[in-house]
């Protein structure tokens, strides 16, 4: 599978799982006002999480795509 398409694919599941979370914290935090700063703690600790995991995937397809390319140059070259 190309990996620019997973990662775009888990970029927009990730963005709707957001907006989804995001208005359930609004609802909750008009509801209970007293609870916003364990949602917001709560929301710092899922953004940190995303971001590291999508992080090392875009440096995981980075790795794959040099060896790709050095592949095809060192064939290249042999020809």
């Amino acid at each position: 599978m190309n990996p620019i398409r997973k990662i775009t694919k888990g970029i927009t599941t990730y963005l709707i799982l957001s907006g989804i979370f995001l208005i359930l914290f609004a609802v909750l935090i008009l509801i209970y006002p007293e609870i916003i700063t364990y949602l917001i703690a709560m929301l710092f600790v899922i953004i940190g999480l995303d971001t590291l995991y999508y992080g090392i995937t875009i440096k995981r397809s980075i790795r794959k795509e040099e060896n790709f390319w050095k592949k095809y140059f060192k064939e290249l070259e042999e020809d």
